[in-house]
This record gives structure tokens, sequence and C-alpha cells, in this order.
């Protein structure tokens, strides 16, 4: 990651000939051209007789480098230097020096030598500059992709102090006035005789919506102040089995199954025993709500290494994705009206991240949703 975040900073390093993914089609072409232009140069000089035009083949030379690569281009210069050779020798007058020709073709060829080579090291330099400009490209991308994931993390967390804040004050205005129907409901149910059908089955269910009531104020304050936690050595195993206890009449209604997969030996963690129950109501009440009538529940635990797994997976039909994201998010749920506050993963996350662990929900590959907890052992903790 260090070295993709600063491709500038690294000292050159010229890639293999073989690196460059030129196709075949297109070294192909350059051969082509660069070995008719060669052929086209010498038919030239051989037919005007006039062989001090050397450097036109420094043409055919650079387009074999450039696109064909080293090797191709100084065969490209040997080509050309033999042609100027040739033609050379078969028109040349017999006076002179018989190895004059030789020595006027092997300046071409050292000049042709010496431009294969700078364009080689010019072609590389680019290729480098490329695969920079690539690499700071990639790692721009991949920073700003983490700035807008923070930025969208900060919104997040003002939105859910703001939902706090108005949380805790709706909550309080509230309270009052469903102190004040409690009361009247109780004084009503004392006037009213047990004749009045009616009358007793108004005020039941007057007394069934206050509750109602009461219990999503709690949950919203509980959701914007949490209390500070009460942590002592308590078994996960035991707090599970009261929370089981306490959904038994919602598991029987609907003749939902338990299975139990404790780890061995028990685990003895650092917990708020009525909070961690909490969590698992809410866990275990989604579970049962979800699962079809005569589902499976079931609960796992594990250690692994510093750390303490417990796994809830039901039968029910899953997570959809376009609900993922929004699992956490205060106030959202896929429950019917006066089923469920929206409040209750929301405020399971926040206990289990008190407790320095973490609360994750998915989908089970045979089908199903699974809800993980992750805390820290007592050791651990400790460490």
């Amino acid at each position: 990651m260090q070295a993709a975040m600063n491709p500038v900073a690294a000292p050159l390093s010229f890639p293999h000939e073989t690196e460059y993914k030129l196709s075949s089609f297109s070294r192909s072409v350059a051969i082509a051209t660069a070995i008719i232009l060669v052929i086209v140069f010498a038919w030239f000089d051989y037919v005007t007789g006039d062989y001090s035009m050397a450097v036109f083949y420094l043409i055919p030379v650079g387009l074999a480098t450039w696109y064909a690569g080293r090797a191709v281009g100084w065969f490209i210069g040997v080509l050309s230097a033999t042609a100027w050779l040739a033609g050379d020798l078969a028109l040349s007058a017999p006076s002179g020096h018989p190895l004059m020709p030789y020595w006027n073709a092997a300046m071409p060829a050292l000049t042709y030598g010496i431009v294969v080579e700078l364009l080689w090291a010019v072609r590389r330099f680019q290729a480098e500059l490329e695969k920079r400009v690539e690499l700071r490209t990639a790692a721009l991308a991949e920073a700003n992709e983490e700035l807008e994931a923070a930025r969208m993390h900060f919104i997040e967390v003002d939105k859910f102090e703001s939902i706090g804040r108005l949380a805790a004050g709706v909550a309080h205005e509230v309270k009052n006035p469903l102190m004040t129907i409690t009361m009247a409901t109780d004084f009503l149910s004392e006037i009213v005789p047990l004749t009045e059908v009616e009358g007793t089955a108004m005020i039941e269910s007057l007394r069934e919506a206050v509750e109602r009531a009461n219990r999503v104020v709690c949950e919203m304050l509980e959701f914007a102040r949490p209390s500070a936690l009460s942590l002592n050595l308590d078994s996960f195993q035991l707090v599970a089995e009261r929370a089981l206890g306490l959904m038994k009449h919602e598991m029987t209604r609907k003749r939902i199954r338990v299975l139990r997969d404790w780890c061995e030996p028990e685990q003895l963690l650092l917990l708020d025993r009525n909070k961690m129950q909490q969590v698992l109501v809410n866990i275990l009440l989604n579970a049962i709500h979800a699962a079809p009538e005569g589902g499976t529940l079931t609960i796992r635990t594990r250690v692994s290494a510093s750390e303490f797994i417990a796994e809830i997976d039901d039968t029910g039909s899953g997570i959809s994705p376009e609900h993922q994201s929004k699992l956490f998010e205060p106030f959202f749920t896929t429950k019917p009206i006066g089923q469920g506050t929206g409040l209750g993963l929301s405020v399971a996350r926040q206990i289990i991240q008190l407790h320095a662990g973490t609360l994750t929900l998915g989908n089970r590959p045979e089908g199903g949703a699974r809800v993980t907890i992750q805390i820290p052992t007592a050791s651990g903790s400790k460490s």
C-alpha cells in the first residue's frame, strides 16, 4: 500500500523488452514496414547511384525499435547497413582501398546502433512513466474512496447523534403523559364493574397501548443515553438460558425448536448480565418472528484465541440485500406497525460495543439469518 501511494518516489526500474504489451499484429506491421522501407531506399540508392543518403535508413531503424523492440531495431539497422554496403560494392569503382566500402558501411552501422540504444532508452523511460502514472492514478482513486467512506461515516455518526438527542427529548416529553394515562387507566379499572364487558375490554386495550408506548420510550432512552455497564464475571450460557426462558411463550406459540451447541468448558466473561440479556432477548425475538411455524433456532458458542463467539441462527427467509445496510439504523424495521420500534438492533449493537465486542448480521448459505456476537474473553480483556 505504501509503495502504491508513492510510486514516483521509487527508483527507476526499466522494464524488460518482453514486458511491452504490443500486439503481435502491431509488431508484424512495424517489422514489415521497416523491411519495405529498407528495400525501397536500397533500390533508390542503387538506381540513382547516390550512396550519400544513408541517413534515410534511420526511418525504418527508428520505426522498428519503437514499435517492435530493441532486437528488431538492431536487426533492421544491420539490414540497412548491409543493403547500403551491397549497393556500394556493386557500383563502386575498382580504384581506392578494397576495404573502403566496408569502412564506409561501418559508420552508418555504428550510427544506427547508437540510435537504436537511444530510442530504446527513451521507450523504456516512457513505459516506466506510464506505469507510474497508472499506479498513482490507482492510489489516488483508492484514497478518494477511503475519504468518501470516512466522510459518509462522519455523516452517519452526526445523524445518529442528532437522532439520539431528539429521541431523548421526545422520550422525556412523552413519559410524563404516559404515567398520567397509566394512573387514569388504573383508576378506571377500579370503578368500571367487571360486568361491563366492553368497558373492561377498552381499558385492557388502553393498558396494552400504554405499555407498548412505554416500551418504545424506554428503548429510545436506552438508545440515546445508554447507562454505564456493571461488569462482572458471568456465564454467557446462563444469561442465554434466562433469555430463552423469557421467550418460551413466543417459541411455544410458533412451535420453534431450540438447538444448543455450547462450548466446553463453560466460559466466564466480563458481562453486564441485564444488558446482555436485553441483547439476547432482542435477537431471539427477531429470530422467532423471522422463523416459520415449526422452525428451528440454533445457539452456538465457541472460543477462538482470546475471543468468545456466539452465533444465533434461524430458519427464516434471511436478510434481503436492500435491507442489509439499514439493519442498525435507528427506527428502521421490516415488521408491521405496532410490532417493532426499529431500535432493538441499534441498542443491542451499542451494548455489545460497550463490552468491547462486535455484533454482525448476515445470511447463512443454507438459508436463514445468522447473528454473530464476538466478545473478548476475560483473559483477553485484561491483557
